[in-house]
Order: structure tokens, then C-alpha cells, then sequence
């Protein structure tokens, strides 16, 4: 088993306000780096996303969780350029970068 310390490494941030409908954000140009760090603001609030092409949509039932206030980092292929969210309330900020 082989553990890479590399350190994440940041290109560029943006960010969705949650709602309950679902909308996608253009990830900044870095995401071909293959990292992103999701971090969420949500006071009480969770919520969904997906990541993917410009027409990815996010589900309350089946996409991937984002607890509030917490971070996640995420691997991406180099063909993803949106994040899309729903969820009740709160901002998610998409930082894309490469390491860990």
C-alpha cells in the first residue's frame, strides 16, 4: 500500500447557494487537477451534489451527502466541469486543486 502526502494545492474557489431545487456551478479551470474540497456553511442544513458535464443535476435521494459545516475532498475525472447541489439552505464553496 503506497500513501502520497501531497499536500493540496488550490486553483481557484467557487460557490452554490443551496436551494431546494437543483442547479450546477462551472468548477473553476483547475478542476482538470483532479481534486476538489467541498466545504459547506450550512448552519442545520445538508446537502446533495453530484459532479459531471454542464447539465449534471443533484438529487435529494441518491446523490452524495455534504453534512453542515464540514469538508470533504472529493477525485474528479478530467472530463468534470460543474457541481450541482440541492438541499434546504446554506453556500457549498468547490475548491478545486491536486493532492489530498
Amino acid at each position: 500500500m503506497s500513501y502520497n502526502s501531497e499536500p493540496f494545492t488550490p486553483a481557484g474557489t467557487v460557490s452554490r447557494t443551496v436551494s431546494g431545487s437543483t442547479a450546477s456551478v462551472a468548477l473553476a479551470k483547475g478542476s482538470r487537477a483532479g481534486t476538489v474540497l467541498i466545504s459547506s456553511l450550512a448552519a442545520n442544513a445538508v446537502a446533495f451534489i453530484e459532479f459531471g458535464n454542464s447539465d449534471v443535476t443533484a438529487s435529494l435521494t441518491t446523490s452524495t451527502p455534504i453534512l453542515p459545516g464540514t469538508q470533504r475532498v472529493f477525485t474528479v475525472g478530467n472530463n468534470v466541469t460543474h457541481m450541482a447541489a440541492i438541499g434546504t439552505a446554506g453556500t457549498l464553496y468547490a475548491t478545486v486543486g491536486a493532492g489530498h
